[in-house]
């Protein structure tokens, strides 16, 4: 899926990672250059192996609007 979302248009970075305290919860981190390369992605959905082992999901969507050096 990492490597998907990475080829995919518009992805500046896309990261599973497991949760430090939580063994049953993993992280999804995604970086899109615009809404419409992330809902482009989206669109694509998984695929039915993905889906298979997908549980739970809670999606939440960030507006950043501002980056700079710390």
């Amino acid at each position: 899926m990492v490597e998907q979302a990475r080829a995919s248009s518009g992805c500046l970075d896309f990261a599973l990672s497991p949760d430090l305290i939580d063994a049953g919860r993993i992280n999804v981190y995604e970086r899109w250059e615009s809404g419409e390369t992330l809902d482009a992605f989206r669109t694509a959905g998984p695929n039915e192996d993905q889906t298979a082992m997908i549980r739970d999901a809670k999606v939440f969507r960030y507006h950043i609007s501002e980056v700079g050096p710390a």
